[in-house]
This record gives C-alpha cells, structure tokens and sequence, in this order.
C-alpha cells in the first residue's frame, strides 16, 4: 500500500480494524504482534495522510464554489 494512488481507504481502514480486533481478542502472541503492531501504525498514517488529502480537496472545492452559496443566499433576502 505504498503507492497512493492504489491505496484504498476502505480496505486500509478495514485491515487496521482487524488488527486492532485481533489485539483486543489476544489472539496475539509477543512475537506476531510486533510486526502487525508496526502494519497497523503504518496504515494509521496513511489513512491520515489520505484523509487530511480529502479535507484539502473539500476546502478547495468549497472555495471554489464559495460565490454559489453567496448567490444562493441573496437570492433567498
């Protein structure tokens, strides 16, 4: 999942919450949990990194259209 362009919000976040189900069951003993501690910490930053991407392309597409709103509401006085 290194590649953002083929990073898939949902499955990232799906597998972050099978890990975390798998800690909380204590399927996991010390030696497997190292390395699923480390893969859920990697997909905890990129689904960040990705959602912080989306807040910024909302911010911009409101800001876009931010005239449309202004018309709307003097249309509505």
């Amino acid at each position: 999942m290194s590649d953002t362009s083929t990073f898939n919000l949902t499955d990232a976040f799906n597998r972050l919450q099978q890990i975390v189900s798998e800690f909380e069951s204590g399927k996991v003993d010390l030696e497997s949990g190292i390395p699923k501690f480390k893969e859920g910490l990697e997909l905890a930053r990129k689904l960040k990194e990705r959602l912080e991407k989306i807040e910024n392309e909302i911010v911009e597409i409101k800001t876009q259209f931010k005239d449309l709103d202004q018309s709307s509401d003097k249309q509505l006085d």
